[in-house]
């Protein structure tokens, strides 16, 4: 480079930084409405932070389903649940086991019929440098022993929420259960878990209208037996950004495509082994600032089964909402041995309500929803909902309609229901 091109290189440099250190940065304090808009987004986050993670720390151990501890139905009455699992603290000393063992346990009592439930499991991570038990990738060997009750027809029946339910018609078990199962992750978002579980029902009954009906014979050992092999993928998605900005009005849909088989041994009646299909589908579509969350599962049986292991549908008659369930629904028969079920819903993301002040801090979302089952018994049962979600990040309003013309069970025609992210 000669001289002239050096000079005039240098001269540019000396003027830019020349004039670089003249500008004066003019920084404005921000304003009351500015500092509360940025608290409530803050105090909105932690809401949902907490309300997704469900747990408080103490220490070395972590209190689970805190939201929880306290619900309700009419076989156990009051149901209190404590649970709890050791985080990585717990074994941060010890080079094999930090970030790789984790323990869990749940007691409950009900004090309707004086009972204790309680649950004991724990987990190990094989992988070559994991940050925590299930972190990706995981290669988790887990184990777990329960003496606890359930019902096929309200999984969540011991959500607090679902206490505020009718209650007119669904079956519920006790049973011992052990299950081991392996999960193993790999890069390209697939996922294997294998499992197996033995369990033993000790206790099965129909309450139906405020009638309790006995099902099983006490001089009969009801095994069950299973081993099966769940395969699913959850792809990575485009435009995390975006995505994580609406996610935070929305309720949780990841994207997962899994399907699991599974052979069953039941060793209290004859010729009674069948093989047991189920698929999921889920994916939330993004049209900024709407979105389109589809989820399709589906399901059948190959071979004879005692009832209560057929399928159900996921429902339930509340108060709040069931927001991927069905709310209006009370069948003749619960339990189907083939079905296909879904859910769809149009996102609107505040497109309306965000115009208004008082709205837009909350950041709500309008929603239209349409849930539909099909089995091979009865006539397709579908509803429509729609209403706004995440009022003070957790509470919401749904109007609910039944299309379905069959209504063995008198079910309502409308509803109202409180939608809560818990």
């Amino acid at each position: 480079m000669d001289k002239k091109k050096i000079i005039i290189v240098l001269t540019c440099c000396v003027i830019g930084l020349y004039s670089h250190a003249q500008k004066k940065y003019d920084y404005q304090p921000l304003t009351k409405s500015q500092q509360a808009d940025i608290d409530n987004m803050m105090l909105t986050r932690e809401v949902s932070t907490f309300l997704v993670n469900d747990r408080i720390p103490i220490g070395p151990i972590d209190l689970t389903n805190v939201l929880n501890m306290i619900s309700d139905n009419p076989i156990e009455g009051t149901r209190i649940r404590i649970s709890a699992e050791t985080n990585n603290k717990m074994f941060a000393s010890n080079k094999f086991l930090r970030n790789r063992l984790t323990l869990s346990a749940m007691a409950a009592y009900g004090i309707g019929d004086n009972n204790f439930k309680y649950s004991v499991g724990a987990a190990f991570n094989f992988a070559a440098k994991p940050s925590g038990v299930y972190s990706f990738p995981c290669s988790t060997l887990s184990v777990q022993w329960e003496d606890n009750t359930y019902s096929p027809s309200y999984p969540n029946y011991d959500v607090a929420y679902f206490s505020f339910g009718s209650w007119e018609r669904f079956y519920f078990a006790s049973k011992r259960q052990l299950t081991l199962s392996f999960l193993q992750e790999f890069q390209n978002s697939l996922a294997l878990r294998p499992f197996f579980y033995w369990q033993q029902i000790y206790s099965y009954v129909l309450y139906d209208a405020g009638n309790i009906i006995e099902f099983i014979d006490p001089d009969i050992d009801y095994i069950n037996k299973a081993a099966g092999l769940e395969l699913s993928f959850s792809p990575s998605r485009k435009g995390l950004n975006v995505l994580n900005i609406l996610n935070s009005r929305f309720y949780s849909l990841p994207t997962k495509f899994a399907m699991s088989y599974s052979y069953n041994l039941q060793s209290y009646q004859y010729d009674n082994n069948y093989h047991k299909l189920e698929a999921t589908a889920q994916h939330r579509f993004i049209f900024s600032p709407m979105a389109l969350d589809f989820k399709l599962t589906g399901g059948k049986i190959f071979g004879t089964s005692n009832r209560y292991m057929y399928f159900t549908p996921n429902y339930m008659s509340s108060a709040v909402s069931n927001t991927f369930g069905f709310n209006l629904y009370s069948p003749y028969e619960m339990m189907f041995k083939q079905y296909i079920q879904t859910f769809t819903q149009i996102n609107f993301g505040g497109i309306l309500l965000d115009n208004i002040k008082f709205f837009k801090q909350f950041r709500p979302n309008e929603f239209v929803n349409f849930k539909a089952l099909f089995t091979q018994n009865n006539d397709p049962y579908c509803e429509v909902g729609m209403g706004i979600d995440h009022i003070f990040a957790l509470l919401g309003l749904e109007v609910i309609k039944r299309l379905s013309k069959e209504n063995p069970y008198e079910m309502p025609q409308w509803a109202v229901r409180v939608r809560c992210n818990l």
